[in-house]
């Protein structure tokens, strides 16, 4: 009997722990704010009002870029420092220091605002400072140039000669097989990437002179995958043929020594 009573009062014990514990459970569920947000927007992480973006994903964009739209401006707002090391090809790098935009972007477009991450504080400013200056389309890269590069989809990297994967883009030759290649008369793409001042002065017979700095927006230009990449030294025409393989996807050569070794060895040069 004293059994009995034991297992009875064991048994209202856990069912009214069981109660308590569901009463509490319910209780912080409905003081939780709502975490099953709209897909399509993203909070400011440092955002006092949490105010929500329009997001874009990374494979939306691709598809954009991949149309050829021509209505949309896409505004990489990073240090320009991370901007060089690596971008989206044809974005604009504008960091929030050199804000206002409305000089350097068509007003007309739709804005693709481009941070490091959806933890990227600059996001949230960089829209306020949009919004600001009138911009009404705006859009904010879901993830940032993390989930870009996540989802597989390429960049453009400015070049470092100490890295091995930059390295393994490239290839090199000599002033001397060049020049033979050229007496041969070896079918040969050069592209000479100084400026075009330097270009006016004397270059390789046949050259296309593209400016380093208008690479990017002037690649439809080099229309052949063997490519010959001169410059003004040795480290600026290395950063312009990985620019070209992340850009287009082929291998260039790197020519050693530039446009100075050329000049030393006393090869044809023409005006």
């Amino acid at each position: 009997m004293e059994e009995n009573k034991k297992e009875h009062l064991a048994l209202a014990t856990g069912f009214v722990l069981i109660l308590f514990v569901l009463a509490f459970t319910l209780f912080r569920y409905d003081k939780s704010p709502d975490k099953n947000l709209d897909p399509k927007t993203v909070s400011g992480p440092s955002s006092k009002s949490q105010q929500k973006f329009n997001t874009i994903s990374p494979n939306d964009l691709q598809k954009k870029i991949s149309l050829k739209s021509n209505n949309i401006a896409m505004l990489d707002v990073r240090s320009f420092e991370a901007y060089i090391e690596e971008h989206i090809i044809d974005s604009i790098g504008i960091p929030l220091d050199e804000f206002p935009v409305e000089q350097k972007i068509d007003g007309r477009s739709q804005i693709i605002v481009i941070g490091q991450s959806a933890n990227d504080e600059n996001i949230g400013t960089a829209v306020e400072k949009l919004k600001g200056e009138k911009f009404k389309d705006i859009l904010v890269l879901a993830g940032g140039i993390d989930a870009w590069k996540q989802s597989l989809s390429g960049t453009v990297s400015y070049g470092n000669p100490k890295s091995f994967v930059d390295q393994s883009k490239v290839s090199y030759l000599d002033p001397e097989q060049l020049n033979d290649a050229l007496k041969a008369e070896v079918p040969l793409f050069i592209v000479d990437v100084r400026s075009k001042a330097e270009f006016s002065k004397g270059h390789i017979k046949g050259a296309l002179n593209i400016p380093f700095d208008e690479l990017e927006k002037r690649r439809g230009e080099i229309t052949e995958r063997k490519a010959v990449v001169v410059g003004a030294n040795e480290l600026e025409e290395f950063q312009a043929s990985v620019q070209l393989y992340d850009m287009l996807l082929i291998s260039p050569f790197v020519m050693r020594t530039a446009m100075p070794g050329w000049e030393s060895k006393g090869f044809p040069l023409t005006q």
